[in-house]
Protein backbone atom coordinates (compact mmCIF):
# COMPACT_ATOMS: atom_id res chain seq x y z
CA UNK A 1 0.00 0.00 0.00
CA UNK A 2 1.47 3.28 -0.86
CA UNK A 3 0.39 6.13 1.76
CA UNK A 4 1.03 9.88 0.44
CA UNK A 5 1.97 12.34 3.38
CA UNK A 6 1.32 16.27 2.50
CA UNK A 7 1.68 19.62 4.13
CA UNK A 8 3.32 23.08 4.19
CA UNK A 9 7.12 22.92 5.02
CA UNK A 10 7.65 23.30 8.74
CA UNK A 11 4.50 21.49 9.64
CA UNK A 12 6.37 18.20 11.02
CA UNK A 13 6.09 15.87 8.38
CA UNK A 14 9.56 14.51 8.45
CA UNK A 15 9.37 13.84 12.40
CA UNK A 16 5.72 12.40 11.96
CA UNK A 17 7.13 9.83 9.01
CA UNK A 18 10.11 8.87 11.37
CA UNK A 19 7.97 8.16 14.26
CA UNK A 20 5.24 5.74 12.54
CA UNK A 21 8.20 3.56 10.69
CA UNK A 22 9.73 3.48 14.09
CA UNK A 23 6.30 2.59 15.79
CA UNK A 24 5.46 0.22 12.69
CA UNK A 25 9.49 -1.21 10.82
CA UNK A 26 6.27 -2.94 8.34
CA UNK A 27 6.21 0.55 6.55
CA UNK A 28 9.50 2.09 4.90
CA UNK A 29 9.69 5.58 3.43
CA UNK A 30 10.85 6.68 0.27
CA UNK A 31 13.88 8.88 0.44
CA UNK A 32 13.42 11.47 -2.06
CA UNK A 33 15.71 13.60 -4.24
CA UNK A 34 16.18 17.42 -4.00
CA UNK A 35 18.76 19.92 -5.17
CA UNK A 36 18.26 21.98 -1.94
CA UNK A 37 21.00 22.48 0.26
CA UNK A 38 21.30 19.67 3.54
CA UNK A 39 20.64 21.23 6.73
CA UNK A 40 22.94 20.56 9.70
CA UNK A 41 21.57 17.13 11.31
CA UNK A 42 20.20 15.63 7.66
CA UNK A 43 22.19 12.53 5.74
CA UNK A 44 22.32 11.99 2.00
CA UNK A 45 21.10 8.66 1.94
CA UNK A 46 18.59 8.82 4.72
CA UNK A 47 17.12 11.53 4.87
CA UNK A 48 17.24 12.91 0.91
CA UNK A 49 19.57 12.04 -2.10
CA UNK A 50 20.86 15.65 -2.58
CA UNK A 51 21.62 16.18 -5.58
CA UNK A 52 22.93 19.37 -7.90
CA UNK A 53 20.31 20.98 -10.15
CA UNK A 54 22.20 19.18 -13.37
CA UNK A 55 22.32 15.54 -11.77
CA UNK A 56 18.89 15.84 -11.29
CA UNK A 57 18.19 17.25 -14.64
CA UNK A 58 19.84 14.06 -16.26
CA UNK A 59 17.49 12.35 -13.94
CA UNK A 60 14.47 13.88 -15.17
CA UNK A 61 15.49 13.45 -18.90
CA UNK A 62 16.18 9.90 -18.33
CA UNK A 63 12.60 9.22 -17.10
CA UNK A 64 14.00 7.78 -13.28
CA UNK A 65 11.39 9.87 -11.08
CA UNK A 66 8.22 8.21 -9.94
CA UNK A 67 7.38 11.78 -9.24
CA UNK A 68 9.15 15.28 -9.21
CA UNK A 69 8.15 19.01 -9.17
CA UNK A 70 10.23 22.18 -8.08
CA UNK A 71 9.54 23.55 -4.66
CA UNK A 72 10.50 26.78 -3.23
CA UNK A 73 13.26 26.78 -6.31
CA UNK A 74 14.44 23.81 -5.75
CA UNK A 75 13.71 20.49 -7.20
CA UNK A 76 12.19 17.16 -4.97
CA UNK A 77 11.32 13.89 -6.39
CA UNK A 78 10.88 10.40 -5.48
CA UNK A 79 12.88 8.07 -7.83
CA UNK A 80 11.45 4.72 -9.24
CA UNK A 81 13.59 2.60 -8.44
CA UNK A 82 12.30 3.65 -4.62
CA UNK A 83 8.97 2.40 -4.98
CA UNK A 84 9.50 -1.00 -4.27
CA UNK A 85 6.47 -3.95 -4.88
CA UNK A 86 4.26 -5.63 -1.64
CA UNK A 87 5.82 -3.72 1.28
CA UNK A 88 4.26 -0.25 2.32
CA UNK A 89 5.96 2.87 1.33
CA UNK A 90 5.60 5.91 2.96
CA UNK A 91 5.66 8.75 0.55
CA UNK A 92 6.51 12.84 2.11
CA UNK A 93 5.85 14.79 -1.20
CA UNK A 94 4.65 18.04 -2.41
CA UNK A 95 1.41 19.41 -3.62
CA UNK A 96 2.65 18.86 -6.97
CA UNK A 97 3.83 15.58 -6.82
CA UNK A 98 0.90 14.48 -5.34
CA UNK A 99 -1.32 15.81 -8.62
CA UNK A 100 1.27 13.48 -10.51
CA UNK A 101 0.68 10.80 -8.42
CA UNK A 102 -3.50 11.25 -8.53
CA UNK A 103 -3.07 11.46 -12.60
CA UNK A 104 -1.87 8.53 -12.86
CA UNK A 105 -4.40 7.18 -11.25
CA UNK A 106 -2.50 4.60 -8.70
CA UNK A 107 -4.07 3.68 -5.39
CA UNK A 108 -2.91 5.02 -2.60
CA UNK A 109 -4.17 7.23 0.63
CA UNK A 110 -3.51 10.76 0.73
CA UNK A 111 -3.16 12.49 4.16
CA UNK A 112 -2.28 16.31 4.21
CA UNK A 113 -0.95 17.10 7.80
CA UNK A 114 -1.95 21.15 8.55
CA UNK A 115 -0.80 23.69 11.32
CA UNK A 116 -2.79 24.61 13.78
CA UNK A 117 -2.64 28.18 12.79
CA UNK A 118 0.06 30.21 10.00
CA UNK A 119 1.39 32.00 13.31
CA UNK A 120 2.10 27.98 14.61
CA UNK A 121 3.78 27.01 11.72
CA UNK A 122 5.74 30.57 10.87
CA UNK A 123 7.19 30.26 14.30
CA UNK A 124 8.48 26.46 13.69
CA UNK A 125 10.08 27.28 10.18
CA UNK A 126 12.03 30.32 11.95
CA UNK A 127 13.51 27.44 14.58
CA UNK A 128 14.14 25.24 11.90
CA UNK A 129 17.04 27.86 11.06
CA UNK A 130 18.34 30.33 8.46
CA UNK A 131 15.21 31.09 6.31
CA UNK A 132 15.17 34.31 4.55
CA UNK A 133 12.15 36.51 5.62
CA UNK A 134 11.39 36.50 1.68
CA UNK A 135 11.20 32.98 1.68
CA UNK A 136 9.25 32.89 4.43
CA UNK A 137 6.73 35.07 3.15
CA UNK A 138 6.15 32.43 0.23
CA UNK A 139 6.28 29.76 1.83
CA UNK A 140 3.29 31.08 3.97
CA UNK A 141 1.09 32.46 1.40
CA UNK A 142 1.29 29.05 -0.49
CA UNK A 143 0.02 27.12 2.85
CA UNK A 144 -3.16 29.65 2.99
CA UNK A 145 -4.07 28.08 -1.13
CA UNK A 146 -2.64 24.72 -0.31
CA UNK A 147 -4.82 24.37 2.92
CA UNK A 148 -7.97 24.88 0.78
CA UNK A 149 -6.99 22.76 -2.33
CA UNK A 150 -6.26 19.72 0.18
CA UNK A 151 -9.88 19.14 0.70
CA UNK A 152 -10.28 18.84 -3.06
CA UNK A 153 -7.25 16.14 -3.28
CA UNK A 154 -6.26 14.63 0.15
CA UNK A 155 -8.37 11.36 1.65
CA UNK A 156 -7.75 12.90 5.40
CA UNK A 157 -6.41 16.51 6.70
CA UNK A 158 -4.79 16.13 10.46
CA UNK A 159 -3.96 19.35 12.38
CA UNK A 160 -0.47 19.07 14.12
CA UNK A 161 -0.66 21.50 16.87
CA UNK A 162 2.29 22.27 18.83
CA UNK A 163 3.39 20.33 21.72
CA UNK A 164 0.48 17.51 20.58
CA UNK A 165 3.04 15.31 18.22
CA UNK A 166 2.57 12.07 19.82
CA UNK A 167 -1.61 12.46 19.53
CA UNK A 168 -0.78 13.35 15.57
CA UNK A 169 0.94 10.14 15.08
CA UNK A 170 -1.93 8.22 17.07
CA UNK A 171 -4.43 9.99 14.46
CA UNK A 172 -2.36 8.67 11.15
CA UNK A 173 -1.34 5.44 12.85
CA UNK A 174 -4.92 4.89 13.14
CA UNK A 175 -5.61 5.77 9.09
CA UNK A 176 -2.45 3.42 8.31
CA UNK A 177 -3.83 0.49 9.87
CA UNK A 178 -7.68 0.96 8.35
Amino acid sequence: MLFIISGPSGVGKTFIIKKIIKLNPDFKRVITCTTRKKRQNEKHGQDYYFLSKKQFEEKIKNKEFFEWAVVHENYYGSLKKEIKKNISLIMNIDFQGMLQIKKKKIKAIFIFIKPKSLNELKNRIKKRGKTKEKDLKIRLDNVKNKIQQAKKYYDYIIVNEENKFNQTVEKILKILKY
